[in-house]
């Protein structure tokens, strides 16, 4: 939005202040502020066509102002803007800076400074700007809007509150600003205020016409402030007063609902959420809310309350029989036979419809050990009945003496196959998908669920062999060709996945890597990322993990534009779910994924910056990449121009003849038109000048300030926090890191070795260092330790049980003990692969930890983990490899995977 005003006689001048801080200004030279009639004139033009951003002609109209006035400040900061909108930033901002510094006291100028820094993202110092404009000109409209945005943007309610309030005393008769100024104070925390607000917005209102939508958003958020005010019973009278102008009647019924819950109006309740109910019997929030209203909670541990709920829903089942929501949140409560009974129900019924999708709707149950064989026998007892007599062989089924379909048997190998694999018995599940792929030989599902057993165990070559035989079944599926690009990034085949992949990317995108980061597709950067990790290529890793945090300031920069249209369009309630959804947006899983790699990379290039390839290229032989680099995209976007040119006077001419001569209303000519911004050109397209920092782990903080303020609920966020604290040599950090972690989960495993390191770290500093710091730590740390000692509390881990914590042992003995403890880790190391419970995962960390110890046993270790897990790749040798590779290209997959199995 452009500065409104023209000039003015000369004024005092106000305190004014600089970008970074608040400054006393002297008065202006009356030279560098007053112009002459023609030149005001002039002026008023300068700002009408920067809003129909004739930039060029603007450009020109301002050095006509300055070849008679050349240090007038606000022409100066125009012209700077239109150099900026042009593409020169260097020379704009030069002039905006001349600009201010030649007229401090003009609200124009200091309304320009902060669009120059909005357009680049600079939130803050616009801000700044913004706030000096309007302690110059506290009425503009223009100033206080641009005020009041970014205020929300930033998440300064308190701004925002005041320049809403601000906006409202200037323009009272707009509708729109009374609900800014209800929603400032809602975010704020001003429920009471909100509220006083909306009142006097609705007494406002005449002769509104019959089923108005606007009106109608306006009175459910009104409703949902009270909500959010704890004021429920208000809310609910507020709701009934008003139920003829609500058109959202969903809406209407869901809120008016969870209020009669909130009150304790069991039966009004159970009224309300039964008749939502009737119209989406599968909706999860609407059977737990029913429950409630029938007194019992879905959620509860108390065994009572788990029986009443039991019983609401058996009745809900009969009330509702096609309803599988119902059924199935039965089944994460009953145990025993009632388990078993139901169970097999909710089974049969998908495996006789072929559902692919049961037991990633099962599988969440497989943490309940008694449930999961439960399920297991199930499944075991229907292949058999299924072999022998074509039916399920349930009690229950067999009176109506029904013979299942062939499709029945082939989708019950396949849960069995799913069944086992969640098992880690990985040959079971091989011999089964066997079973089916010769029972239907053509079904894609079969081939992806060999690559994902394949895959859990280890052979990522084979198990890339196998999605890419499911994509071949249907090269016109979009998903397939997604799952076989992600199997080749996971066999380390980059070139190979970016081309399989490409065949459903834009064929007119640079690359099919160009346009995937266009279309923000996250899990494809990244697994590259993961990839090139695993390969050592660490600045293209980087890079990938840059790309991902990027894409995120994308999103979040995004929500810039709502902050205005939302109020405008009334889609209020939409707009605050938007704000907390960003909010907490970098708590997203890909976000921590790529902040994760990108920190490992950070802290290994500070722990041994040799380990790190040097950049293949010098700094001028990057500048030389950027260049040539620039010049393509220069030179596509004069062909992209020139096409463009051809077009419209191919348009025009057509448009010419149809009119038969006469003008073309609002027709802008072609030349008059301004140039598409150049497309940005990427400097740095390897990463080289990534991995070429000289502050890792400052390049690692910006990563983790986003997790520790919005993931705080990850014991992972803390560990990354505590490894950069530690090497920061910030200590107190450190503590307060994994103070954290530990009252998140106390018995987290990954936390352990942490706090042995960090108690051996804070036992060898050097005996002048802070005295009150060092009794600081040593407190916290034997709160975290319980008062033991560093042997006592290691031993403490290993006897909780399971392979988790006997990594964590091993590693925390390493820390206390080095290489005095070698063989009490190798002991323990080796203890792991008897561990029931040992992933291939912990198998190969355990590895990689003998081998940095330089250990005599690892190849006796390799050995017996080639035979806990024979499918997996990384414990063969060279000539191992060489040899199945050779067994694959001679024979079909499924017969290469059960060979391995007998080796």
């Amino acid at each position: 939005m452009a500065p409104k005003g023209g000039k003015h006689p000369p004024k005092q001048t106000a305190t004014a202040a600089t970008a970074a801080s608040a400054v006393a200004v002297p008065p202006a030279k009356d030279e560098n502020r007053t112009l002459a009639s023609k030149e005001q004139t002039l002026f008023k033009q300068v700002l009408q066509q920067y809003e129909t951003k004739q930039w060029r002609k603007g450009l020109k109209t301002a050095e006509q102002i300055l070849k008679v006035k050349p240090e007038h400040g606000e022409t100066l900061a125009m012209k700077g803007l239109f150099l900026s909108s042009l593409d020169r930033k260097e020379e704009g901002y030069e002039h905006v800076k001349r600009g201010v510094r030649n007229d401090m006291g003009s609200h124009i100028v200091w309304h320009v400074y902060g669009l120059m820094h909005r357009a680049d993202k600079n939130w803050e110092e616009a801000l700044k700007c913004y706030s000096q404009a309007n302690k110059i000109e506290r009425d503009s409209l223009n100033i206080l809007g641009d005020l009041a945005i970014l205020s929300i943007h930033l998440r300064n309610y308190p701004l925002y509150v005041d320049s809403r309030l601000s906006i409202l005393r200037v323009a009272p008769r707009l509708r729109r600003n009374w609900l800014g100024l209800a929603i400032a104070q809602h975010l704020n925390g001003q429920f009471a205020e909100a509220d006083r607000t909306l009142r006097n917005y609705e007494e406002m209102l005449r002769d509104v016409p019959e089923g108005e939508y606007d009106l109608s958003e306006v009175l459910l958020y009104h409703a949902t402030v009270l909500d959010e005010a704890g004021e429920w019973e208000r809310s609910i009278e507020f709701l009934q007063e008003n139920t003829g102008k609500i058109v959202d009647r969903q809406s209407y019924s869901v809120l008016r609902a969870h209020l009669l819950l909130k009150l304790g109006r069991k039966e009004p309740a159970e009224w309300a959420w039964e008749l939502l109910l009737e119209e989406n019997p599968d909706n999860y929030e609407y059977i737990k809310a029913y429950v409630k209203a029938r007194g019992a909670d879905v959620d509860s541990k108390d065994i009572e309350q788990t029986e009443a709920a039991v019983k609401v829903l058996d009745a809900l089942a009969e009330k509702f029989p096609r309803s599988l929501a119902v059924r199935r949140i039965a089944l994460d409560i009953v145990s025993g036979q009632g388990f078993e009974t139901r169970a097999s129900s909710y089974l049969t019924n998908a495996l006789s419809k072929g559902v692919p999708s049961i037991f990633a709707d099962v599988k969440a149950l497989y943490s309940d050990r008694e449930k999961r064989q439960t399920i297991g026998k199930l499944a075991e007892g229907y292949l058999k009945a299924l072999e022998a007599t074509e039916t399920f062989g349930v009690p229950e089924l067999a009176e109506d003496d029904t013979v299942e379909s062939s499709a029945a048997y082939l989708w019950t190998l396949y849960f069995l196959a799913q069944h086992y694999s969640a098992l880690s018995e990985h040959s079971k599940s091989l011999q089964l998908l066997d079973q089916a792929e010769q029972h239907t030989p053509s079904l894609p599902e079969i081939s992806m669920l060999r690559a994902r057993v394949l895959k859990r165990a280890g052979d990522v070559d084979g198990a890339l062999e196998a999605m890419t035989a499911a994509r071949e079944l249907d090269g016109q599926d979009r998903f397939l060709n997604s799952k076989n690009a992600k199997y080749f990034l996971r066999a380390d085949r980059v070139e190979e996945a970016e081309k399989c992949v490409g065949l459903f990317t834009k064929q007119d995108a640079p690359s099919p890597l160009q346009d995937l980061i266009d279309m923000q597709c996250f899990w494809f950067i990244e697994e590259e990322g993961l990839s090139y990790a695993r390969q050592g290529k660490l600045a293209l890793a980087l890079k990938r993990y840059h790309q991902i945090y990027n894409i995120f300031n994308e999103v979040d920069e995004d929500q810039y534009d709502f902050h205005s249209y939302s109020i405008r369009k009334y889609t209020i309630r939409a707009y605050i779910n938007l704000l907390r959804y960003n909010d907490q947006l970098r708590s997203h899983f890909r976000y921590r994924g790529a902040a994760k790699g990108a920190i490992n990379i950070y802290l290994r290039m500070h722990d041994n910056p040799s380990s790190i390839s040097p950049a293949p290229l010098t700094n001028g032989a990057l500048e030389a990449v950027a260049q040539a680099e620039r010049e393509k995209a220069a030179k596509k976007e004069d062909e992209r121009r020139a096409k463009e040119e051809a077009e419209k006077e191919e348009a025009a001419k057509a448009a010419s003849k149809k009119e038969k001569g006469k003008k073309v209303a609002n027709k802008k000519p072609a030349e008059e038109e301004e140039p598409a911004p150049a497309p940005a050109v990427d400097i740095d397209p390897n990463g080289e000048r990534l991995l070429a920092t000289a502050t890792p782990l400052e390049d690692a903080l910006k990563f983790l300030r986003p997790l520790e303020k919005v993931a705080g609920a990850y014991v992972e966020t803390w560990a990354l926090s505590f490894e950069i604290a530690v090497r920061r040599e910030k200590y107190l950090q450190a503590l307060r890191a994994l103070r954290n972690a530990h009252a998140l989960d106390a018995k987290d495993p990954s936390l352990h070795p942490l706090i042995v390191r960090f108690k051996v770290l804070v036992s060898s500093l050097p005996a002048d260092f802070n005295a009150s710091l060092k009794k600081t730590l040593d407190d916290g740390l034997n709160g975290l330790m319980g008062n033991r000692s560093v042997e006592v509390f290691n031993a403490e881990a290993l006897q909780i049980g399971g392979s988790k914590y006997t990594l964590a042992s091993a590693k925390g003995t390493i820390a206390f003990r080095g290489d005095a403890g070698k063989s009490e880790t190798e002991e323990l190391l080796f203890q792991l692969l008897k561990d029931a419970d040992a992933t291939l995962d912990d198998t190969v960390e355990a590895l990689v930890i003998l081998r940095s110890l330089s250990s005599s046993r690892s190849d006796e270790f390799v050995k017996a983990a080639t035979a806990k897990f024979p499918l997996a790749r990384v414990f063969k040798t060279k000539e191992e490899l060489a040899a199945l590779k050779a067994k694959r290209e001679g024979g079909a997959i499924g017969d290469e995977g059960k060979e391995v199995v007998e080796e």
